[in-house]
């Protein structure tokens, strides 16, 4: 009798282990899904995804493939400062078909055995795993990705366990990404100009504090280009606000195509333009410079007319944290700037003067 006491005691010990278990586990997941709900930010978001999902759940690699077939998403995150580790880890497609590969018609969460063959486009840099879980993103019955989830143990996922916690996990997640890119989208169209599609001057004013707090503090020069298109008002009156309104697109994707990722480019009023080139001296900002000024004076821009246009711009030049000069603040900067465009122009346009 004792003996019958002590196994169903036994029992009883191992049921409560497991109910503790499974309540540890289940306030682990509430506490992670209120910190997804609550990301003050897409790269709060994908923080949250990429980093704290794996530390949190044990996992050997967390993985996120999104469709972006418009390169939103990623224009999106251009202009935020991204960690180096999500090289392999945040990834996009432009092919829908590239993701449903690896889902059924339902779009179920699939957890089997790893394949380096299978799995590679989803774990570009992980050799060692021996179980993943790859779980559909969907959001309005569209297939927006995948999270994929990768442990080295081969028992972590199998074929046959329940899959009702990873199915309300993507669900949650999906919802999170695509509230994120509405909130990212409706934060940069505040700091876009609307017809360009560059950033606009507001944008331009937050991050030329940033650029110079980043240059002081890693003692880096910081040059920055003021532009201004030649004549531009005769473009306006001769051939009409449409034809001016083409000009301006046409040379900011000019700008676009010439500047490196690094550099910020905003159109600051009118027909001006500012350029930050961080990390950049005044020689080869001056190439740089000269490198847009040759590419638009060459440039035949189409104005829905049966002849093109010709224009040409100015450019001013200004560098800070060079030893000849005496700039040391964002309003030095852009004024130094300004005052040099303003000085190519009175030279006779069609040129870079560096400032004084």
């Amino acid at each position: 009798m004792p003996q019958d006491v002590e196994i169903l005691q036994a029992k009883l010990d191992a049921f409560l282990r497991i109910a503790k278990n499974n309540e540890q586990k289940h306030n682990n997941f509430q506490e992670y899904e209120l910190n997804l709900l609550n990301s003050a930010d897409l790269i709060d978001l994908l923080s949250i995804i990429l980093e704290q999902h794996r530390d949190r759940f044990q996992l050997s690699e967390v993985t996120l493939l999104l469709l972006d077939p418009e390169y939103e998403l990623q224009r999106l995150l251009d202009s935020i400062a991204i960690p180096d580790t999500w090289q392999d880890r945040l990834l996009f497609t432009d092919n829908e078909r590239s993701v449903r590969q690896y889902f059924s018609v339902v779009r179920k969460p699939r957890l089997m055995t790893f394949s380096a063959p299978s799995h590679q486009r989803l774990f570009p840099k992980a050799t060692m795993l021996q179980s993943v879980a790859i779980l559909p993103l969907v959001r309005q019955n569209k297939l927006i990705g995948s999270l994929n989830l990768g442990s080295r143990s081969r028992e972590r996922f199998q074929a046959n366990i329940g899959t009702t916690f990873l199915q309300h996990l993507a669900a949650v997640i999906s919802a999170c990404i695509e509230n994120g890119r509405l909130q990212e989208r409706i934060k940069q169209v505040g700091l876009l100009d609307p017809l360009t599609g560059v950033n606009n001057r507001r944008f331009f004013d937050q991050r030329v504090e940033e650029e110079v707090t980043i240059a002081k503090r890693n003692k880096t020069p910081l040059s920055c280009l003021f532009i201004d298109l030649d004549h531009f008002k005769r473009v306006n009156d001769d051939y009409g606000h449409q034809a001016g309104d083409s000009v301006l697109k046409q040379a900011a994707h000019i700008f676009t195509d010439i500047m490196r990722t690094s550099d910020v480019l905003a159109r600051y009023g009118g027909e001006e333009f500012v350029i930050l080139l961080a990390d950049t001296n005044s020689q080869v900002a001056y190439e740089i410079a000269d490198r847009i000024r040759k590419t638009i004076a060459d440039t035949e821009f189409n104005i829905d007319r049966p002849e093109s246009l010709s224009i040409t711009l100015s450019i001013g030049l200004a560098t800070m944290g060079e030893d000849d000069t005496s700039i040391n603040t964002s309003t030095q900067l852009i004024s130094a700037a300004d005052q040099a465009v303003y000085a190519a122009k009175i030279s006779g346009r069609n040129r870079v003067h560096h400032a004084n």
